[in-house]
């Protein structure tokens, strides 16, 4: 019987400890999410992951590598501030320089952002070929950029869900 009692208190506190990092993981991505000065309206099946200091969604499941299938939205916080086509060109062109990229195309274009820069390009990383669709944009005078980044045989299957999520950028 006392076998049985500190069994079910040790399981009881095990998984506990499980639920309270994983609270206070989420509890830190939402308090993240709620520091921003824009709003991304996710998919249902989508969740918010934190990573490298900023957050992503993703529609892969706990437990899975997210980085096979991320959207993030990110502000640059530059203490100054190059024209922006030459900030963006000179984004482009160190992301060109530190990934092992196979195709790329680089494109402008106007929209509600205003004049953006897009870079489309494929990449190779530890044996798996990535696809990306980074897009660089202006809001009063800050610097942003939006990535969508994929398994490239999965980069259809959540396009539309990426790009809603790019569609629905609203700055608070």
């Amino acid at each position: 019987m006392k076998k049985n009692i500190l069994l079910l208190l040790l399981t009881i506190t095990l998984s506990n400890c499980g639920s309270t990092k994983r609270i206070e993981i989420e509890t830190e991505t939402q308090d993240w999410i709620n520091t921003q000065n824009f709003i991304v309206v996710k998919p249902d099946n989508w969740r918010p992951v934190k990573h490298h200091g900023y957050v992503g969604y993703t529609p892969l499941k706990k437990g899975a590598n997210f980085f096979n299938n991320l959207v993030s939205v990110f502000q640059f916080k530059l203490k100054e501030k190059p024209d922006f086509k030459e900030f963006s060109m000179n984004q482009i062109r160190e992301s060109n320089e530190a990934m092992n990229i196979t195709t790329k195309e680089i494109l402008k274009e106007k929209d509600r952002f205003g004049y953006t820069y897009i870079h489309i390009y494929e990449s190779t990383l530890n044996g798996e070929i990535y696809k990306n669709y980074t897009k660089y944009f202006e809001h009063n005078g800050e610097y942003y950029s939006y990535n969508y980044s994929s398994l490239k045989h999965k980069y259809n299957k959540h396009l539309k869900e990426a790009m809603s999520m790019l569609n629905s950028i609203e700055f608070k």
